[in-house]
């Protein structure tokens, strides 16, 4: 096995196109990700002393539990005495890794990557561990990115709330960008994956030291698209061929008040990624109370999450399968914060 790769940056920004055209690579396994440290990472506290067998256990016991109510349903259940024994340390990162282990045994590839662009807040962590690790920062418009959201359901729905977190995790991924050297880290636009998915492609892999392969380019018709596009309407285009003018998008679909707001909020990482703004940004400084939560925002969240909610479960073939998920995940976040144990 070579050391993992890792997708990082944030959702809506082409990480699902990514994930399968380097899934179609005859060396790189890239499972649809559980998110297992996003969900985790904040109850891990609650286990108590991992060093005691019951809690160490009882924690991967639910993280497995979780992968198998993944509402992408992955082809194995993680072996949960194979992860007992096969961690160096006994941690959550540790579970997350021995848990990919096991999906890049059953297929039987060179290397595993993860698409949970959440693994943006763990880049230090992860290099205590896998030092030779290579990180995908991918970055899109975020204004195209906020409009992305407002239909999916698994982010911040407002213009407001998709700045803020556009904001701060492209800065993360800049100021990793800027620390790690260009062996490890690179940089990919949404943009130009799309406009020339062939030289992208090509380039990406000599990053990663593999050799280009012509069904990166075809990872339409494999059945991994098709499962994904098959799932829920917010991965749908993942069963087309590359939509190579889903770009500026915004401009039709943001109003302009919510360009202004984005472009205020986030108007400094929008520079150093070659993003323009469309308003002077000496008129943008002006606006510094946009940059202000306000209850009409919270309201229009809400609003716009039930929207997507009863569109996603009238569409979505996995609708039941998040709805468990998110029970079970908000039984083991009361049930842990109950029973947690200072052993």
């Amino acid at each position: 096995m070579t050391s993992p790769i890792f997708i990082i940056g944030t959702e809506r920004s082409g990480t699902n196109l990514l994930r399968l055209m380097l899934n179609a690579h005859s060396a790189i396994s890239v499972p649809h990700p559980p998110h297992i440290m996003k969900f985790f990472g904040p109850l891990e506290q609650f286990y108590g002393n991992l060093a005691d067998d019951g809690n160490f256990r009882r924690l991967i016991a639910d993280v497995c539990r979780m992968v198998e109510l993944h509402t992408y349903p992955w082809e194995i259940r993680p072996d949960r005495e194979q992860v007992f024994h096969g961690v160096s340390d006994r941690n959550l990162l540790n579970i997350y890794f021995q848990i990919y282990n096991q999906y890049l045994a059953y297929t039987g590839k060179r290397c595993w990557a993860c698409k949970s662009t959440f693994m943006i807040e763990h880049v230090a962590e992860i290099l205590c561990y896998y030092p030779d690790a290579r990180f995908i920062f991918m970055v899109r418009d975020g204004r195209d990115v906020a409009v992305s959201a407002k239909k999916s359901i698994f982010n911040h729905f407002h213009v407001y709330y998709s700045a803020v977190r556009w904001q701060r995790e492209q800065r993360l991924g800049l100021d990793w960008l800027a620390k790690l050297p260009p062996e490890q880290i690179t940089l990919l636009k949404y943009e130009e994956l799309i406009g020339d998915p062939e030289a992208t492609i090509r380039q990406l892999c000599c990053f990663l030291g593999e050799g280009f392969e012509e069904q990166m380019l075809e990872y339409h018709r494999s059945g991994e698209a098709r499962k994904s596009g098959s799932l829920c309407v917010s991965w749908e285009n993942t069963s087309k061929p590359v939509i190579s003018g889903n770009a500026h998008k915004y401009r039709s679909r943001l109003t302009q008040a919510e360009i202004m707001q984005f472009e205020t909020i986030a108007m400094g990482e929008m520079q150093e990624l070659g993003y323009c703004t469309d308003h002077p940004p000496e008129q943008l400084v002006q606006f510094e109370k946009l940059k202000q939560e306000r209850l009409s925002y919270r309201l229009s969240e809400y609003a716009l999450k039930a929207r997507a909610e009863a569109n996603h479960l009238l569409r979505d073939k996995n609708s039941s399968a998040r709805m468990r998920k998110n029970i079970y995940m908000t039984y083991i976040r009361i049930l842990r914060k109950l029973t947690q144990t200072h052993a």
